[in-house]
């Protein structure tokens, strides 16, 4: 019986990124506070863990349960949350301007009848560029900084910030797909099997219809 996949987040990024590789999640809401701590990796590993804890009671029976928690990370800066307000977006922007920082995910994977499990972390070195002030405003005056981790969006106009990337991208996004694809083969469920039919399914609807490719 094919696994149900569950994914325990609040996040838009996380659950298209699963559904490009053709996985359609069960979305549950977590209720859990986030939580800082000194250690970086532990902070996501914990906030990814609870994530998983708070939703597997709500989780169908025969599922698989994906958490996942993000963070920018400095060690002169320390942990970067993300702003509320334009003035703290832009307070956290001049800071990351010219640097490096890393991105580091912790994610949490359960099988809920097996009560198997594995929590891993990803890091991802990002370089942001010596943007000019003008450039500043601009993606200030867009809104995408407002809630997102460090203040910027890599998978919309904030990539425009970024000079260089050292590792998996779709970690920055907020999902390490490439691990996780890794990861979930252990739990038999294979992302590339489940993309290679979705794309089947799509290109024989396309052609069923008569659509251009």
């Amino acid at each position: 019986m094919e696994k149900i996949i569950v994914l325990a987040s609040e996040s838009e990024r996380r659950r298209r990124l699963l559904e490009y590789f053709g996985v359609k999640p069960l979305v549950l809401k977590p209720g859990i506070v986030e939580k800082t701590m000194d250690d970086p990796y532990e902070t996501v590993r914990v906030n990814a863990r609870n994530k998983v804890l708070s939703v597997i009671y709500m989780a169908p029976r025969n599922s698989v349960i994906i958490a996942a928690d993000t963070i920018i990370y400095s060690p002169y800066l320390g942990v970067i949350g993300k702003p509320k307000t334009l003035l703290e977006a832009e307070e956290i922007l001049l800071k990351l301007k010219g640097g490096w920082h890393s991105v580091i995910t912790g994610v949490c994977i359960v099988d809920k009848d097996k009560l198997s499990y594995t929590v891993f972390t990803e890091e991802t070195r990002v370089k942001m560029r010596n943007y000019t002030r003008d450039e500043l405003k601009l993606y200030l005056a867009s809104l995408e900084p407002l809630g997102k981790a460090g203040a910027y969006a890599i998978q919309g106009l904030g990539r425009l910030l970024v000079e260089a990337i050292v590792g998996d991208f779709y970690n920055v996004v907020g999902l390490p797909i490439t691990r996780l694809y890794m990861e979930l083969k252990k739990f038999g469920i294979d992302l590339m099997e489940y993309a290679v039919k979705r794309y089947v399914v799509e290109e024989r609807g396309r052609a069923s219809r008569g659509l251009p490719y």
